[in-house]
């Protein structure tokens, strides 16, 4: 790398001697020249922005492709579920409707009976009070030909 003319000029015009002056321009250049291997250009930055992108790209692909996955996945177990769900709701439904009608046919059979113990006990009641109304009636109608007997027999 070439010594700039000013920086010796700067430095001579401070009193350095030149041999110094030479001394320091070129310890900075070579500092210089080995810092650009360790200090980032506009040109280094974009190159390195342009990678990033590119990986960012790839990573953001990466990624919609593993969550497509996972959502077909995630729609097939729902699906499983969704399918044993109705299963079982189905064979619940049997269940009850099977109970509901064992329900029913037990509260016809226990209805009927209780209403076939009414009809006896009514039956019975109902005979034991039209006997008693007919003796009643026999009652009445032997006092009415007491009375018709007694008439006949007094009043001729």
């Amino acid at each position: 790398m070439p010594m700039q003319a000013e920086s010796l000029e700067v430095l001579e015009k401070a009193s350095v001697a030149p041999a110094q002056a030479r001394a320091f321009v070129r310890a900075i250049e070579i500092e210089i020249a080995g810092a650009r291997d360790l200090l980032a250009t506009k040109h280094d930055l974009l190159v390195l922005d342009g990678a990033l992108r590119g990986d960012l790209a790839k990573l953001e692909a990466n990624l919609r492709a593993e969550m497509s996955k996972l959502d077909a996945g995630l729609r097939g177990e729902m699906t499983k579920l969704d399918t044993g769900l109705r299963s079982e709701m189905t064979k619940l439904d049997v269940k009850v409707f099977s109970q509901l009608g064992e329900l029913r046919n037990e509260f016809r059979l226990e209805l009927a009976t209780q209403i076939g113990e009414m009809r006896a006990e009514l039956a019975r009641s109902v005979g034991g009070v039209t006997r008693q109304m007919y003796m009643a009636i026999l009652g009445q109608m032997a006092v009415l030909l007491g009375f018709a007997y007694f008439f006949a027999t007094h009043l001729r």
